[in-house]
């Protein structure tokens, strides 16, 4: 895959084996820094708890009225140096904003570079997206210029995440050959990621991919089904595939989408042939990727 000597440039930046979050996707971290107990937390700070350490950087950096914090980005920067030193991403993500905003230091887009990818590597999703977009579009500001290679890492990175966005983006770029060689197979089987997700807008984008046969076989049934799925804006989509197929394949794939709306828990926008709701409590399963699933 897109790996390249990315990795080793990382692992060399990285000064921790370890990585990870120290909030959970559960917990609202905002509401946590601010009805946070500071004098409590400085404490465990001080006392190398990576959460509080991490708390009070933010304390710092961004100021907290009602327990009387001033700014201090010095003290912030402190803190949340002994957070990443502990492997904290959320705090790499603080110390790569500092750098970008010259948050009390000189910006320094080294730095800030190296910190968002800490931060994306440790797992945050954020930072993940940020810094694959950095290298996607550059940032003349700070001074970092696009980087094809170190985009594409990070955008299969994300896809390998499960981030419709970036599978959906990856399909394209081995569709395409966007900076690799073009592979019609690799394409679908990324796309099809997608679909599997229950992302609405990879179900037109699948449909295109049995219309043609790229990467895949043709099958118009398919197609039909997964442009129903998407949106009343793929009725033309549907209309045109329609005409190529007998008024049985038309029936099969509408039934099919009944069957996946039902598999799925959801209904989508309502095809013609959902006048009558055909009954799909008999029909097989059908796999919309036989050939990877072997």
């Amino acid at each position: 895959m897109i790996r390249l000597t990315l990795i080793a440039i990382l692992l060399v930046l990285s000064p921790l084996a370890q990585a990870g979050l120290i909030f959970d996707e559960s917990e609202k971290v905002v509401e946590i820094f601010q009805g946070q107990d500071f004098d409590v937390n400085l404490a465990k700070a001080e006392e190398g708890d990576v959460r509080a350490q991490y708390l009070v950087g933010a304390a710092y950096l961004y100021g907290l009225e009602e327990q009387e914090v001033e700014v201090d980005h010095e003290q912030g920067r402190y803190w949340l140096e002994k957070a990443a030193a502990q492997g904290a991403a959320e705090a790499y993500s603080e110390l790569a904003r500092i750098y970008r905003n010259g948050l009390g230091v000189e910006k320094d887009a080294s730095k800030y570079e190296q910190y968002l990818a800490e931060a994306g590597e440790r797992g945050l999703p954020s930072a993940r997206l940020d810094i694959m977009n950095l290298y996607r579009y550059g940032d003349p500001e700070i001074g970092v210029e696009k980087d094809e290679e170190k985009y594409l890492y990070w955008l299969e990175n994300n896809a390998e995440a499960g981030y419709p966005s970036s599978i959906r983006n990856l399909a394209i770029t081995y569709r395409q050959g966007l900076g690799v060689e073009v592979d019609l197979e690799k394409a679908f089987e990324w796309i099809m990621r997608a679909v599997g997700t229950g992302d609405p807008i990879s179900y037109r984008r699948a449909a295109e991919y049995f219309e043609n046969g790229w990467g895949t076989e043709q099958d118009l049934v398919k197609a039909y089904m997964l442009y129903d799925q998407a949106s009343p804006a793929a009725n033309a989509d549907k209309a045109r595939v329609a005409e190529q197929m007998t008024e049985e394949q038309v029936k099969e794939a509408i039934a099919r989408s009944w069957q996946l709306q039902r598999e799925n828990e959801v209904v989508r926008p309502a095809s013609d042939g959902y006048r009558y709701q055909p009954d799909v409590s008999d029909l097989e399963p059908l796999s919309l990727t036989p050939e990877l699933d072997q």
